[in-house]
């Protein structure tokens, strides 16, 4: 009897658990096999522990224990053991994409249209997709890296990431502009590729020929030709696209210059198009944003204020009075509300609100911050003449919008929904700057480190390292100079 109970367990060894629960036949496609595509199951895998017992693990009363000497069967099997290995390996790491890494990449609130049907999509389209494949797997190992600190997981990600390009290029080489506005699958290996250069490890300075590509389809498939009504992953590819733009324009306020030039031609009708397709009436922005959450208009004014603070000249008066006149609406906005306590709402979507309506408040901050430095002249920063970049002055503690920044921060303190959405890491991190106070400089500090705890993307290392760099500078030089001071030689108080 217990014989029998151990062959029925060791039936249908390999395959999807869906499969051998059901004891059938599985052709063993990840993330789906085709058997739960075609019927709609749930397409369950082993986890990583399940893998290694079934892998290695033997029964003393097998009858293939002593069939075989252990040479030949490993002459005979390394390359099969191989292949399995690598298939068990991505099988794991897709799951985890699946289930972990691909809930940093939507904003909380947003239809399920655009979160179950970009995930479903991808799903579906990397069993065929040998690109779209290999940049979730790049993802999500460089991702379980970070997490784990497995160094192993870095190399096999970049070895994902290469194999991804690699594909890529092949299709570049032999597709057609009609088929490039068509395929979703091409646009998304894109998308992920510089997803891994922002949010992974290695690959940052990858960022801008991925994200060109990227402008270049969407131009294609949305500016050349007559459009029509966009689709969920229409909006959720041009924001995408978008906040890459955003990202690569500002990058590090010490960085000597942008990684990408800022295209305003194409952000215009990009913006454009999308305040002309709401796919969701009557709903909030937060429902119909997948990825930017805040106004589009608000990322274009961030970039070009940051622009016109660092650069000058580099906008004209008239274009600096159009940033005054659109930010002015918003700074009224925010000086009449209340910002609200998350932990007062009735729901968990009322709860998430908070969150966008804090991104948007500390965007309109930092660009009212910004534009009052460029108004008076700016006071070049002492840091700035080691950097020999402009960067922003701390400010009183009185500033209204220091006091605004720093209530909503107290508001959210310790809030790990809210240290988890990304849209925050920026103006988080450029708020940082404005600071002078050590207790205003922790809570920064703390927030960074938060972010950094709940998400493990290297974009909150490289903002949080240069954070540090400018504070430990601006520590060091007033030191010098109190210490300076006190080494002066004072009057004699008998000469006249």
């Amino acid at each position: 009897m217990d014989t029998l109970v151990l062959r029925q367990k060791l039936r249908g060894k390999t395959g999807c658990l869906s499969c051998r629960d059901r004891r059938k036949k599985c052709d063993e496609r990840t993330p789906i096999c085709r058997r739960c595509s075609m019927s709609g199951r749930v397409c369950e895998w082993p986890n990583s522990k399940q893998l290694v017992d079934r892998r290695y693990s033997s029964h003393p009363e097998s009858r293939h224990g002593k069939a075989s000497s252990p040479g030949l069967v490993c002459i005979r099997s390394e390359n099969t053991a191989r292949e399995r290995i690598t298939l068990d390996l991505e099988v794991v790491i897709s799951r985890y994409f699946i289930e972990k890494y691909y809930g940093f990449l939507l904003l909380p609130n947003c239809h399920h249209a655009f979160h179950d049907g970009w995930i479903r999509d991808i799903q579906n389209l990397m069993v065929t997709d040998q690109s779209l494949r290999y940049s979730v797997l790049a993802n999500a190992a460089s991702h379980i890296h970070n997490m784990d600190t497995n160094p192993g997981m870095q190399s096999v990600a970049l070895q994902y990431y290469s194999k991804s390009i690699r594909r890529l290029t092949n299709v570049l080489n032999q597709a057609s502009d009609p088929y490039l506005t068509t395929c979703n699958g091409f646009l998304m290996s894109i998308m992920l590729l510089y997803l891994h250069g922002c949010m992974g490890k290695g690959t940052y300075l990858d960022i801008p020929p991925h994200l060109h590509a990227a402008m270049r389809v969407l131009t294609l498939r949305f500016f050349e030709i007559p459009t029509t009504m966009l689709q969920p992953f229409d909006c959720l590819a041009l924001e995408s696209v978008l906040y890459q733009i955003f990202l690569t324009s500002t990058v590090l306020w010490t960085d000597a210059a942008p990684l990408a030039e800022f295209d305003l031609r194409f952000w215009l009708k990009a913006e454009q198009l999308l305040e002309r397709s709401i796919l969701f009436p009557g709903k909030s922005t937060s429902v119909n944003s997948p990825v930017l959450g805040v106004s589009v208009s608000l990322f274009r004014l961030a970039i070009q204020t940051r622009q016109a603070f660092q650069t000058p000249g580099v906008l004209t008066g008239s274009g600096l009075d159009q940033i005054r006149t659109e930010i002015q609406d918003w700074e009224i906005n925010l000086l009449r509300r209340q910002f609200p306590d998350p932990s007062q709402a009735n729901r968990a979507f009322e709860q998430q609100e908070v969150y966008y309506d804090a991104t948007t408040s500390l965007y309109v901050l930092i660009v009212s911050l910004l534009l009052e430095q460029i108004d008076q002249g700016l006071e070049v920063d002492i840091t700035s003449q080691i950097q020999q970049r402009r960067l922003p002055t701390p400010v009183s503690r009185q500033a209204w919008q220091i006091q605004k920044a720093i209530s909503i921060l107290r508001i959210l303190e310790n809030d790990d929904t809210w240290t988890s959405c990304y849209i925050g890491n920026w103006p988080v991190y450029t708020l940082g700057f404005f600071l002078d106070s050590s207790e205003d400089i922790n809570l920064i500090r703390n927030e960074m480190e938060r972010r950094w705890t709940c998400t493990k993307f290297m974009q909150i290392t490289r903002f949080r390292n240069d954070l540090e760099a400018i504070w430990k500078q601006r520590d060091l030089l007033e030191s010098t100079s109190n210490h300076t001071a006190l080494q002066r030689p004072q009057a004699d108080g008998n000469e006249m």
